[in-house]
């Protein structure tokens, strides 16, 4: 058997030219999953794909996506066929079989798992998966490794073969090929996105700094012009730093650090940090708690505090004056329920369909909400990541309440 060479891609036609005997169900398969792959630009959608192609090439019980980290020391999980258990887990390049699959550039078959050296034992306890043998192949476009795909457990206790290995690497080019696409497009789409609306607030700034060079102006002046710049560069602020938490949560680069968390103090942790700002707007806050013995949620204690705290600010800012904003938290068969409801403005249906569109900010008649327009995106963002959902109920100029549902932490 021939290698192609490693300065390009392994493409369908490469395998075709390695293995003779290439089965019509997999060539098919192969060329639907090229197909489909070269249709979207959307990540999840694009991992879907592959690991259900994947799957069924390579006849495993499961499959799985590790990309490369930026600190170039470790891989995540950023997809898994068995039931996301090994989603955003990290393995060290440096001791694990997925590592040496990346440093060395070559594809490796496992046939005992668990007596092989460089296995990281803490990936199979995680998943919660006996891995019995394995079959890891490098996802690379160009010579350029930017992660591996895994399969496991061939069906029928059979053995992984030099054919599974070269089926493998077919799809594992052209998945790298569309990862590396969709980044881009990303990236370049963010970026155009990031730069329109970092011009406000800098246009702003320039034009205050230009005002504090005029000799004419008054003290009072001088100090609203101040205010201005002062205002303008929290905004600027604001909205780097939410740009980039929601960069890193939509390229699956975010990492979680997911620990038994219990909803009512959770949520009781929330109204203490906001109980004096809605005081000082002359709202009333309240806590709904359905019971006492909630069943816990897995999730990153700071990041799902930042989702609350992000909800209440807004249900308070945009309330009316001596309004109501409450929290609820109840268990329900769906999943734990954690809702942020108010008596504020509402929000129009015409608003509805954009909510969580990046930097889109809802509009009052011609008063136009303050805010980096990201808030929100992020928010959803940070609730998908853990699993979960968010629904949003609504009427104009009654008020508003978003449910946020998780899974339930099961033993």
């Amino acid at each position: 058997m021939t290698n192609p060479s490693e300065d390009k891609p392994i493409s369908i036609y490469d395998t075709v030219e390695i293995l003779p005997g290439l089965k019509p169900q997999h060539l098919q398969r192969l060329l639907l999953v090229s197909r489909s792959l070269g249709s979207t630009l959307n990540l999840p959608d694009i991992l879907k794909s592959v690991l259900a192609a994947a799957t069924d090439l390579t006849e495993s019980e499961g499959t799985s996506i590790l990309l490369i980290e930026p600190n170039e020391t470790e891989l995540r999980f950023v997809a898994s066929s068995t039931q996301h258990a090994l989603a955003d887990v990290l393995v060290p390049l440096d001791g694990s079989l997925a590592g040496w699959v990346v440093t060395e550039n070559k594809p490796v078959i496992i046939e005992d798992v668990e007596n092989d050296e460089r296995h990281h034992k803490n990936t199979s306890k995680s998943a919660g998966v006996t891995v019995r043998n394995l079959l890891i192949v490098p996802l690379r476009d160009r010579g350029e490794v930017i992660g591996v795909l895994e399969a496991f457990n061939k069906k029928n206790d059979g053995k992984y073969t030099p054919y599974d290995q070269a089926v493998a690497q077919a799809l594992g080019s052209q998945a790298a090929v569309s990862i590396i696409n969709s980044r881009l497009f990303s990236q370049s789409d963010a970026i155009a996105e990031t730069m329109h609306e970092l011009k406000t607030p800098l246009m702003a700034m320039t034009a205050a700094a230009e005002m504090l060079e005029m000799d004419a102006l008054s003290d009072e002046q001088r100090r609203q012009v101040l205010g201005t710049f002062k205002r303008e560069t929290r905004r600027l602020t604001r909205m780097t730093q939410d740009f980039l938490t929601l960069s890193r949560l939509e390229s699956g680069r975010y990492a979680l650090d997911l620990v038994p968390v219990n909803p009512i103090e959770l949520v009781q942790s929330v109204v203490e940090t906001l109980e004096a700002q809605a005081e000082k707007a002359g709202l009333t806050m309240s806590l709904m708690i359905e019971s006492q013995s909630l069943p816990d949620i897995m999730g990153d204690v700071s990041r799902l505090q930042q989702v609350f705290i992000n909800l209440v600010s807004n249900a308070i800012k945009f309330n009316k004056p001596g309004g109501k904003v409450a929290i609820k938290v109840a268990s329900k068969p769906t999943g734990v329920w954690i809702s942020v409801m108010d008596t504020g403005r509402g929000i129009d249906p015409a608003d509805m369909k954009n909510l969580f569109t990046r930097f889109y900010r809802v509009s009052h008649g011609s008063e136009v909400t303050e805010g980096t327009g990201l808030g929100l995106s992020i928010v959803k963002k940070l609730v998908e990541a853990h699993d979960g959902r968010l629904e949003v109920e609504s009427q104009l100029g009654k008020g508003s309440a978003f449910h946020c549902i998780f899974p339930v932490l099961t033993e």
